[in-house]
């Protein structure tokens, strides 16, 4: 009998973490990539309520060609998405990417509707035309600045997070 459990447990010492538990944080390319379809829904959201920038730019024109000119941005996201979910949850990760898209999109309609529509519109509108001209590195740039006022679904990864500062303790 304790030869048996002896035996179960270096089974188990050698199956790999996720055999035990998904991880449920982050890795840094995750946290970025949701803060890219992050922007993309809320630039869809904008383009969908305001309808016209300010000098009357078709914004969801813009956001069109915003989302075509950025798509292997955008797909990179999604495909980085898919692959936590599928380790996270098992499956294809596509249902759980689909509810994290409907989920951006909902806060950030949560948005508008916490400062009505007008106001929004005033505010945020000529954020999808400004993207829209921009180049893939100021992209970048407001994906970064977007990551410092919006939490994502999960947090940093502390052993990863704590590697890229010095090696604090996890």
């Amino acid at each position: 009998m304790k030869s048996l459990r002896v035996f179960l447990l270096g089974i188990i010492v050698l199956l790999p973490a996720p055999a035990f538990a998904a991880r449920l944080c982050y890795l840094p390319a995750e946290s970025n990539a949701e803060q890219v379809l992050r922007l993309h829904s809320e630039l869809m959201v904008t383009a969908i309520t305001c309808r016209a920038g300010s000098r009357g730019q078709d914004l969801v024109r813009a956001y069109t060609a915003f989302t075509h000119d950025n798509i292997d941005m955008l797909q990179n996201a999604e495909h980085t998405m898919i692959g936590y979910y599928k380790e996270r949850f098992g499956g294809d990760g596509i249902s759980h990417l689909d509810v994290l898209r409907t989920q951006l999109g909902n806060e950030a309609g949560q948005d508008v509707a916490d400062d009505s529509a007008p106001l929004y519109c005033r505010q945020f509108r000529d954020r999808v035309v400004t993207l829209y001209y921009d180049n893939p590195a100021q992209v970048q740039k407001e994906v970064h600045k977007l990551a410092e006022t919006r939490k994502p679904q999960n947090s940093l990864c502390r052993r990863v997070a704590s590697a890229n500062i010095g090696k604090q303790t996890p």
